[in-house]
């Protein structure tokens, strides 16, 4: 896996799949189900309707 940093001092984005395996991990260990897996939907969700709304961004800008 391949991951790029934009700044030294940034820390590092956790990828969807560590993500995934962080909330596994926190309901094995007794954590909530459900807050578990709203809080993956919703970071789901959020990243999907970023990328539609810059794909939407460049397509008008492309139209002018």
């Amino acid at each position: 896996m391949l991951v790029v940093m934009d700044h030294p001092d940034e820390p590092r984005k956790e990828t969807q799949e560590e993500r995934a395996e962080r909330s596994l991990k926190a309901i094995f260990g007794g954590a909530d189900l459900t807050v578990e897996s709203l809080q993956l939907a919703n970071e789901f969700t959020d990243r999907q309707t970023g990328r539609l709304k810059g794909w939407l961004r460049r397509w008008t800008s492309g139209r002018r």
